[in-house]
């Protein structure tokens, strides 16, 4: 079996200008936001909870309605996350809801989001 092996010699004079690449990784941030359009809360550890996806965000706010437009769940923390629950524990039925959102982000972006989640448990919390 033959081998063929390249050498490269790079030889660099004393008097040639250095190139110096700085980035300044502070400056390099662009938020960015996404609802998602469903989730299914029936502890499989898959698509359990409804959490905005986000990006560079420093504060977020969202709140959800029912189709009547009683406030059934809302947060306030940037990780904050909703789990198919009413805001005392009572479990949500299947179907569509609201959700109102607002959010800062480090780029000082307002985002101002409104949609629609469908949950969908398959009768998970049916007794």
């Amino acid at each position: 079996m033959k081998h063929i092996v390249f050498i490269a010699l790079f030889l660099c004079s004393l008097n040639t200008a250095k190139a110096q690449t700085s980035y300044n990784f502070e400056k390099d941030s662009v938020s960015n936001l996404v609802l998602p359009n469903v989730f299914t809360p029936n502890f499989d550890s898959i698509n359990d909870v409804f959490k905005p996806v986000t990006d560079e965000i420093t504060e977020l706010s969202f709140s959800i309605f029912n189709r009547w437009g009683n406030l059934i769940f809302e947060t306030e923390r940037v990780n904050g996350f909703w789990d198919g629950r009413t805001t005392s524990g009572e479990p949500c039925q299947d179907g569509v809801y609201f959700c109102v959102l607002t959010a800062k982000g480090i780029d000082n972006k307002d985002y101002k989001l409104k949609g629609f989640v469908q949950l969908y448990t398959g009768g998970f919390y049916k007794k």
